[in-house]
């Protein structure tokens, strides 16, 4: 089977606009040109509160067009809690590409650490079916909460909390996979954090859904560089494409 991931793109790549990250947008798109890259998706972390947004997409488009390189400007918000509400600020709904992610547990009321969860299962206050049931549901709900959306580092929550993506039942995978192609959803392979597995990918791609590569770098230096995506990309499709 053809891989279905194109490795000279990067859709997942932090600037000094998130607070965790060092390089600027220009040194992120420099770095995908050195690269050859052909599309680089530049995404940074916002909550409600975030204010930079005008700034940084006015960083984007000073840099567009590029010869060859498709720019595109994201954001990156959590999943709140049940309902799949997303941590997004006022206009970042209709961003060129929304990145969801599971950073904290979507709980009933709000966001819960994934310290406070692990400590929850552990003393048998909730069992590991109740958590993996609550993630794909918030997870599939947030799917409606955006134009654009990108699940971000899918499963990369569970390791965190103790349980692993091998506890996510088949049929919970499928659903995931029907609800992303019915909201027109991609999904990353995540260099940083080496998911999805191999079995949730190859659900994703046979359901339609488009599997994009992604580094989730911080640092121009990681831009466009993959490991354990060819890896992954090669355990569930074979040999994936030139690039990266």
């Amino acid at each position: 089977m053809t891989s279905p991931l194109a490795l000279d793109e990067d859709h997942h790549v932090h600037s000094s606009f998130s607070d965790d990250a060092v390089s600027t947008v220009a040194q992120n798109v420099a770095a995908a040109r050195r690269r050859g890259l052909r599309i680089v998706v530049l995404a940074d972390h916002v909550r409600q509160d975030t204010a930079w947004l005008p700034e940084f997409q006015a960083a984007v488009d000073a840099l567009r067009p590029v010869p060859g390189l498709e720019i595109r400007a994201g954001v990156e918000a959590k999943i709140l809690d049940q309902s799949g509400a997303l941590d997004l600020p006022p206009g970042a709904a209709s961003a060129e590409r929304v990145l969801i992610a599971d950073h904290q547990f979507p709980g009933e009321r709000g966001p819960v650490h994934p310290r406070q969860m692990r400590d929850a299962l552990e003393a048998g206050e909730v069992s590991a079916d109740e958590v993996i049931s609550g993630l794909v549901q918030a997870t599939a709900a947030a799917l409606t909460m955006a134009a654009r959306p990108q699940l971000a580092h899918l499963f990369s929550l569970l390791p965190k909390m103790g349980l692993a993506e091998a506890d996510v039942p088949d049929q919970a995978i499928a659903h995931l996979a029907r609800q992303a192609r019915l909201a027109g959803a991609r999904v990353e392979v995540n260099e940083k954090w080496a998911c999805p597995s191999a079995r949730t990918a190859r659900v994703f791609a046979d359901a339609g859904v488009p599997l994009v590569a992604s580094t989730d770098s911080h640092d121009c230096a990681d831009v466009g560089v993959y490991a354990s995506v060819r890896q992954l990309a090669d355990a569930a499709f074979g040999a994936a494409q030139p690039g990266g």
